[in-house]
């Protein structure tokens, strides 16, 4: 059993900021990790937390302070003292918790503002699990991804939501791969894939993901305590995947907080016919369309209830809102990346901006009192920057607003833009004639050289 806790896993020790100063290692085991960082960091105070008896006392001789606990029967409640921690370190332990989110929760409490996390978790829609699934012989193992003594199992979104909802804002720094073998099972499986409606090559990247190396960010929900007006929402969801809608959108904690109606659409021909109709039906002045991939984590509703209540009460209430996006940069003429969401395993947080040039379409919200639409020529890519460039033109500057609330675009697609997204490039670049280029966070949209004689 030593050899169980004298591993060193290094792609987590690769994780842990280099200006660490004070760290919480939940599952220190025999302190190997931590002993490794203090060698190259000696000024850091490096607390460990472990059940067993025997590696606790071992952690001791190279750790600062090590507690033994039982994290899902005590908590971690004993540490508040200790609060103020600028690191959390989690080595292969969440999926050992009963209540993984219950200590989530306690860790934001502990951790200083500006604190990172960093974990390390299985991988339980990988090549190996699924197979042995499908032979029907789903036995456990003494170690590796069906580890007996594991009682909850992550994917990649399903982790990247345990953390969201408690308030780390996470993203995939690294990975071990363990690659299927060519041959019949892998190949079908990808074919199965496909078959729900998910790209090959998001399937390919996935079967061969055998832990995940996060790291997160604490995310400021303190100031969801502070007064000010809140503004009620419709939310209209275009829906032709229900998979897709019930996974994320429907099990949503920041639209159950906040109460949101939620009005669906099916069989839209582009998104300005999904806008159109659920504004037929929406209560609220305030209507925010969001893909069916979305999930809007704890606290992002009250976040967004704030942000548009904030802009009614500054009477800006006639511009597009958006989530993730382009703002003019410090530089004339030069752009910059604004907004906040974790798409897919990447996470993209820039801060709020109220002179957006481009929105991603994935979450955009307009008030009934907002003089522009979406245009039923642009299908379903690049309206909400065309949006952006509507109000530009009624204001004579950029006026669009990105938000600074985190949402989870759990997407399948593998950032490969369709023919019909050059097809809406085209007619965007057509529209606005006098723009030489059009800035996205897909790239900067450009005309053609003109052909030489």
């Amino acid at each position: 059993m030593s050899d169980y806790f004298d591993g060193l896993n290094l792609k987590l020790l690769q994780a842990v900021p280099q200006d660490a100063r004070r760290v919480l290692e939940l599952g220190c085991a025999n302190g190997r990790l931590g002993r490794r960082f203090k060698e190259t960091h000696p000024a850091v105070e490096w607390w460990g937390v472990e059940l067993d008896a025997r590696a606790a006392e071992t952690a001791s001789m190279h750790l600062d302070r090590v507690l033994r606990l039982d994290i899902d029967r005590d908590g971690l409640g004993t540490l508040m003292a200790g609060r103020g921690f600028d690191t959390i370190v989690i080595g292969d332990l969440l999926e050992h918790l009963r209540e993984p989110a219950a200590a989530l929760d306690a860790l934001y409490d502990l951790a200083a503002p500006d604190a990172r996390l960093v974990c390390c978790l299985p991988n339980m829609t990988h090549v190996s699990v699924l197979q042995r699934i499908l032979s029907g012989d789903l036995d456990y193992d003494d170690a590796g991804l069906l580890d007996r003594t594991h009682v909850r199992f992550y994917s990649a979104s399903s982790a990247f939501k345990v953390f969201l909802d408690a308030g780390w804002l996470p993203h995939l720094q690294d990975a071990y791969r363990v690659e299927p073998p060519p041959g019949a099972f892998t190949t079908h499986l990808v074919g199965a894939a496909a078959a729900l409606g998910g790209p090959a090559s998001t399937a390919a990247s996935r079967r061969g993901l055998y832990q995940m190396i996060l790291t997160c960010r604490r995310w400021s929900m303190e100031t969801l305590a502070r007064p000010g007006p809140i503004a009620p929402f419709s939310v209209i969801v275009p829906v032709n995947n229900e998979d897709q809608f019930e996974l994320n959108v429907a099990r949503s904690p920041g639209l159950r907080e906040v109460d949101a109606e939620i009005v669906q659409f099916r069989d839209a021909t582009s998104a300005a016919d999904a806008w159109r109709a659920g504004v037929a039906h929406a209560r609220h002045p305030w209507r925010l369309m969001i893909h069916q991939d979305v999930y809007l984590p704890r606290g992002t509703g009250l976040a967004i209830a704030r942000a548009l209540g904030s802009l009614d009460a500054r009477g800006a209430s006639d511009v597009p809102v958006g989530v993730a996006g382009l703002a003019t940069g410090a530089t004339p003429g030069t752009v910059s990346y604004a907004g906040c969401v974790v798409d897919r395993t990447t996470l993209f947080a820039h801060g709020g901006h109220d002179a957006a040039v481009s929105m991603d379409e994935f979450a955009v919200a307009m008030h009934a009192s907002c003089p522009v639409s979406p245009d039923p020529a642009l299908g379903w890519h690049l309206w909400a920057t065309d949006l952006c460039l509507q109000a530009r033109q009624r204001a004579g500057r950029p006026v669009a607003h990105l938000l600074d609330v985190p949402l989870f675009h759990n997407s399948t697609n593998h950032y490969v833009l369709p023919q019909s997204f050059h097809d809406s490039a085209a007619l965007l670049l057509a529209k606005y004639p006098t723009q030489a280029s059009i800035p996205t966070l897909c790239g900067r949209l450009g005309r053609p050289e003109p052909a030489h004689a």
